[in-house]
């Protein structure tokens, strides 16, 4: 029906533009990382995200997706990254996020940036990214060291 069409349309949406602002806030935080192996550790997931065939474009992907981000910029948000987030993205599609990575959403996310990404990565995870993911295969595949 023409109905749930319009429905589905709209929550896919709405993802959407959750999504983007999940990114544009992540923006301030990603680039005051300390250490380049962070910032391009971060560039590469977001990367990942963005990319509707590996995240999945149905619902449950951009759910999942949404999940991803949201928990990377609580993370960020943090100043420590842990979890999946600690090592570079696997190659293949996104993983459905363990339902006990939830206990991260405790504390509600809060402040939406005006701007919206909608084509693409964002310039500046392209910046960190540099000349492509070659630039990731000088860096250590070790977990990134947390604050804790």
């Amino acid at each position: 029906m023409c109905i749930e069409t319009s429905s589905s349309e709209e929550t896919w949406e709405k993802l959407d533009s959750e999504f983007d602002h999940h990114l544009v806030d992540m923006k301030p935080y990603v680039l005051k990382l300390p250490h380049k192996t962070e910032r391009q550790q971060c560039a590469l997931w977001i990367k990942k995200l963005c990319d509707p065939g590996v995240s999945g474009s149905g619902l449950m992907g951009r759910k999942n997706r949404n999940m991803y981000a949201r928990l990377l910029l609580h993370m960020l948000r943090r100043g420590v990254l842990e979890g999946p987030f600690c090592h570079k993205p696997e190659s293949g599609s996104l993983k459905t996020l363990p339902t006990y990575m939830s206990i991260y959403f405790d504390e509600p996310l809060c402040g939406r940036g005006l701007e919206q990404s909608t084509a693409g990565l964002p310039d500046w995870v392209t910046g960190e990214l540099g000349q492509g993911d070659d630039s990731w295969d000088s860096i250590s595949d070790h977990a990134v060291v947390s604050n804790k």
